[in-house]
């Protein structure tokens, strides 16, 4: 197949109520679309690449561990959406392991937000 023109391929227009569509989609379908929204998002350099971490702060190791056992939360650098998607991609019955590939994480990341109490709700 010869190379084909961008412009030849019909545009895609979203659906008027794009947050209802959303929340049918079943969840493998709506990782995969994170997914590669994600990478092309990256691609045209609309969004940072998720994969990259907050320059190290030096905190001294008495601070940190007092720190570390008062945080209740993900760890700072970790938007809460993407917490709500480890978790949920684990109640979906994904491993860890595979969680932490998916979205570009280290494993001990993914399980200290699995390993975090769910909050209650009111």
């Amino acid at each position: 197949m010869p190379d084909s023109d961008p412009s030849e391929h019909p545009r895609v227009t979203l659906p008027k109520n794009l947050s209802e569509t959303l929340k049918r989609l079943a969840d493998s379908e709506l990782e995969t679309l994170l997914r590669e929204v994600t990478a092309e998002a990256e691609r045209r350099g609309v969004m940072k690449p998720v994969n990259t971490v907050a320059a190290p702060q030096t905190v001294p190791a008495a601070k940190f561990q007092a720190r570390q056992s008062k945080s209740s939360s993900a760890p700072a650098d970790l938007p809460a959406g993407k917490a709500n998607l480890i978790k949920a991609s684990h109640s979906a019955g994904m491993k860890p392991p595979a969680i932490a590939r998916m979205f570009h994480l280290s494993p001990s990341v993914v399980n200290r937000v699995l390993n975090l109490p769910a909050k209650s709700k009111k």
